[in-house]
């Protein structure tokens, strides 16, 4: 079986706690797109896992891949793979010779260029990933492979150095040595790992092995369909995973679209549903919202079925993962966007593009109040993992419901709080069965 988690939505949904829930079903778990912009959590008891670089689904499947698709900071991931198999010892890890490498050249230019951005700044995480996938575009980049050798890694540094002209201008030879040393010491240590991916996950297929795709961001950062400029430097939506891992899309058996109960994004851009104040900072802490890669706090509103509905639409999601209830729920009041309304004409717009979202200022949002279910605390998320929907408020119940009216698609997860057994599967998916 083949299934994709990806977000719907603006990043941070949740997708590192289903993955890690799916993940010991699956032989596989890749990653196939972005770098350490990314950032997903996984709660374990008392402990809590960061992952950037590695699959969340690192602590339980058996084998991870960072495939093509992805920008790679190599001397960042020395360090996760040393944390997960502390974890997971007898993990296995696949990295595509072919994905792209992340320097601390990237990472000035990432910095300069926002600075450059003067008030039109998109709020990058700085990590240097736009710059990495610039350099692929322009054939000019480094991939995993060169790290084998001092010598083109010393000559593509010194390459982008010259290309990039002002913003590297304080970089000295000296400097150039010192970075291209560090990047073939981080080669040395992942060479072991270094494969052509794409190859190893047809043989998977062919062998019926069951294999998880995970994606980074969502949605609505898609460098194509999402809020262009205030975007991400790689595709997000699913059927990004033939390129970005050289699987065909059309072997996916089912596309799983992340998203909370309401919404969070961090940096720049239009949000339509946003909220301000008192009450955005009550949803804000209540959900702590925080970027697990910048530690920014995020910004949060009101879920929204138009966004959403463009979301299913462009990943052509199957069954929806719906975060975050038990946060939703200790508001006095719930609001969620039924639609956008042309403040010229009246229209409303329920099934919308990107465009329309980017011209809010030219749209009213429409709004439909909601009862509140309340807390949901840890008594009653034990009830409702150990007997399902039957023993949720009736107000969540009729939540989740018109959120599948709305959607058209049916809810496969429900998740409450962080910690993977807070978590429940209805009988709208279908799994492999546990290893």
């Amino acid at each position: 079986m083949i299934t994709a988690v990806v977000g719907i939505q603006f990043g941070d949904e949740g997708k590192g706690k289903i993955v890690d829930f799916l993940s010991g079903r699956f032989h596989f778990v890749v990653r196939f797109n972005g770098g350490r912009n990314a950032g997903h959590t996984v709660v374990v008891g008392q402990e809590k896992y960061k992952f950037h670089l590695v699959p969340a689904g690192g602590l339980r499947t058996k084998n991870i891949v960072l495939a093509n698709g992805m920008v790679i900071d190599p001397i960042a991931l020395v360090d996760e793979i040393r944390a997960v198999q502390r974890v997971n010892p007898d993990l296995k890890i696949h990295i595509s010779n072919k994905a792209h490498v992340v320097t601390e050249l990237h990472r000035a230019i990432d910095r300069k260029e926002e600075e450059l951005r003067g008030a039109s700044k998109i709020g990058t995480t700085s990590q240097g990933i736009g710059p990495t996938y610039e350099d692929k575009y322009s054939r000019n980049g480094i991939r995993i492979e060169d790290l084998s050798s001092r010598s083109a890694i010393k000559e593509k540094l010194l390459a982008i150095r010259r290309m990039k002209g002002e913003l590297l201008k304080s970089y000295s030879d000296a400097d150039i040595e010192r970075i291209g040393e560090s990047l073939y010491n981080s080669g040395k240590s992942l060479e072991k790992y270094v494969e052509p991916t794409d190859r190893l996950l047809n043989l998977a297929w062919s062998q019926k092995k069951d294999i998880l795709f995970e994606g980074a961001n969502g949605a609505l950062l898609d460098i194509d369909f999402g809020l262009f400029p205030y975007v991400t430097s790689s595709n997000t939506v699913a059927g990004f995973i033939s390129c970005g891992a050289g699987l065909s899309f059309r072997k996916v058996d089912t596309v799983i679209g992340v998203m909370k109960g309401y919404v969070s994004k961090v940096g720049a851009g239009p949000f339509p549903t946003e909220l301000s104040g008192s009450l955005a900072d009550k949803l804000r802490e209540a959900g702590h919202e925080y970027g697990t890669t910048t530690g920014r706090p995020r910004r949060v509103g009101w879920l929204d079925l138009p966004a959403l509905r463009y979301s299913i639409r462009v990943s052509d999601i199957d069954l929806l993962a719906v975060t975050n209830l038990d946060t939703l729920g200790l508001m006095d009041k719930i609001s969620l966007g039924e639609a956008y309304v042309n403040r010229k004409t009246g229209e409303e717009i329920t099934d919308p593009d990107a465009a329309h979202m980017k011209r809010i200022e030219d749209y009213d949002v429409k709004y439909r109040e909601l009862k509140s279910w309340g807390e949901i605390d840890n008594s009653l998320r034990k009830e409702i993992v150990e007997n399902g929907l039957e023993a949720m408020p009736s107000e969540l119940k009729e939540y989740l419901k018109m959120i599948e009216m709305e959607t058209g698609r049916k809810v496969g997860i429900i998740s409450f709080g962080n910690r993977r057994e807070y978590t429940i599967i209805t009988d709208s998916l279908k799994l492999p069965e546990s290893r």
